[in-house]
């Protein structure tokens, strides 16, 4: 198997095995990873060198749900656009990327320190289809970039493999059982993942475990207090019953995300937080920031007005901007300056710092 120079000198310096936590991850022949203490084998899944690190505990009925699911929507809105790209055209997505970001005033521009990250490692959790990890590997940083879905692992590892700044690895990998060492990176991040995942808490205890000493927890999980939640999900879960049959993170997720296409399978769980919550979660952190943002006009349980602002704001000026192309397969319509300030206060994103103490 052929590896992408992308990767590390040496990739497999901050790996320990998943199975039975043994700190040595040597390459069994060229298909493969094994524990040199458990004789677990850890295939490689990609001409990009990616591992699929994922131990026996994380191939349960609801982790393979989320990763049927999540799989659908990947197909449904990123599967093959990075297809025809180049270094140079890759370059020029991700500048576009960082603009609309810094109009959406999100994450990725605001709590992480961009112009910081030459030299650092940084972790992502839930890769998606590799936008971030790209645009940080961009900025310098040497990313390690993980994913529960397969589908998803190889789009952040094609990426990652067009952006010449930094290094990169990707790995197959559960978040609430990452196959790192203690105290690995300088900074973690996840954007909109792990409030998906089945057991939260033992995620954000992960998080906390392989950040070095000083390190920051750069992550968004969704507010409880939002448009989007008291006008769209709760009143859609009243009309259609699901309230009534499911424990909460399983009836919002059956109505976030999306609808499968390519299967049965319905987003299995989203889970959403007050800020008190949110302090509860990270309390083994020093918080350093807690911001909320992202609302906008579509947010309220009324058919079709995503499509009805879509077309609207273009009409007036506000036209769909291209850096949307990376992480939404089409160009976006960005927020409004009014929909930026309300997004303060009703916003459906939590947007944390949080450093080990």
């Amino acid at each position: 198997m052929a590896i992408s120079n992308t990767i590390l000198s040496d990739p497999y310096d901050i790996l320990r095995c998943p199975e039975c936590t043994g700190e040595t991850l040597s390459p069994k022949g060229a298909d493969a990873l094994v524990c040199t203490a458990c004789k677990t084998e850890f295939p490689l899944v990609d001409e990009f060198g990616s591992a699929s690190l994922l131990a026996s505990a994380s191939k349960s009925a609801i982790k393979e749900d989320i990763q049927k699911w999540w799989g659908d929507l990947y197909k449904q809105a990123y599967e093959g656009h990075e297809n025809g790209l180049d270094r140079t055209m890759m370059a020029a997505r991700l500048i576009e990327l960082e603009d609309l970001f810094k109009k959406r005033q999100m994450l990725p521009v605001v709590e992480m320190p961009l112009a910081e990250l030459t030299g650092k490692r940084v972790l992502e959790i839930g890769a998606g289809a590799g936008a971030h990890s790209a645009l940080f590997k961009f900025q310098g940083a040497i990313m390690t970039s993980v994913d529960i879905t397969p589908e998803r692992v190889l789009a952040t590892a094609r990426k990652l493999d067009l952006v010449e700044a930094g290094a990169g690895n990707t790995y197959q990998a559960d978040a609430e059982n990452l196959p790192f060492r203690d105290n690995s990176f300088d900074i973690v991040y996840s954007n909109g993942v792990l409030h998906h995942s089945e057991n939260t808490d033992q995620c954000i205890d992960e998080v906390h475990r392989v950040l070095k000493p000083g390190g920051k927890a750069v992550i968004m999980l969704y507010s409880r207090h939002s448009a989007i939640f008291w006008l769209n999900i709760l009143p859609r879960a009243l009309l259609t019953g699901e309230i009534f049959h499911w424990p909460e993170a399983q009836w919002i997720g059956r109505l976030t995300e999306g609808k499968p296409k390519f299967g049965e399978t319905k987003n299995p769980i989203t889970r959403v937080y007050s800020a008190n919550q949110m302090r509860h979660l990270f309390r083994f952190f020093k918080i350093e920031s807690l911001r909320k943002n992202s609302f906008q006009f579509d947010n309220f349980c009324i058919p079709k007005l995503t499509q009805i602002r879509n077309a609207v704001f273009p009409a007036f000026g506000k036209k769909a901007h291209p850096g949307g192309l990376m992480v939404y397969g089409a160009p976006y319509v960005a927020e409004t300056r009014l929909e930026l300030y309300l997004g303060r206060y009703f916003g459906f994103g939590w947007n944390i710092v949080a450093e080990k103490k």
